[in-house]
């Protein structure tokens, strides 16, 4: 992959991270006043959170070796130092989408569930639900091969609208 090339996924997960700033400030300005500094709050957590777990967890879920197309099985706790530019680079990219699924869920639940209710609820959607919906659909996009099973029927998610806005809405729904 060319530098350029990874230069410009750096930028686009930059642009995906901003809209973690419009969350915010939708989630404040959609909330009575005395709420707006807990979805702040939450917003901030849920995205620090998110993205711990995802690394730990959720990045080898997704997009680790695929088991028979429903969950990946390395590649937990990716190592910076030994992974590829290309490879790190991915995970940046990859990340910002597991933030923005969650945040989404933040303001489903905004004043009707208590925080740390809330940041229990962003370690299983970040850790568990969002990467197996993700390996099912995305698995092998970072070139190790492989894909997931609904991949593999033929199902093409078009700009994470399935993974990405689709597990944060029903994961709201469900709540």
């Amino acid at each position: 992959m060319a530098d350029v090339d990874l230069l410009w996924v750096i930028f686009a997960s930059a642009l995906v991270f901003l809209m973690q700033g419009g969350f915010l400030c939708l989630e404040s300005g959609m909330t009575r006043s005395k709420n707006s500094i807990n979805v702040a709050i939450k917003n901030l957590a849920d995205f620090c959170l998110s993205t711990l777990v995802f690394w730990t967890l959720g990045f080898g879920l997704m997009f680790g070796l695929s088991y028979q197309g429903w969950i990946g099985s390395d590649l937990f706790s990716l190592d910076f130092a030994k992974a590829s530019p290309p490879l790190a680079v991915f995970f940046l990219f990859q990340v910002m989408f597991c933030g923005a699924a969650v945040t989404i869920l933040s303001g489903i639940v905004a004043e009707r569930m208590k925080f740390g209710a809330y940041l229990f609820v962003a370690v299983i959607v970040s850790g568990f639900l969002y990467p197996i919906a993700g390996h099912w659909s995305w698995a092998g996009l970072d070139g190790t091969g492989g894909s997931g099973w609904l991949a593999e029927l033929g199902f093409v998610d078009f700009a994470g609208s399935t993974v990405v806005h689709s597990v944060g809405g029903w994961a709201g729904l469900a709540l």
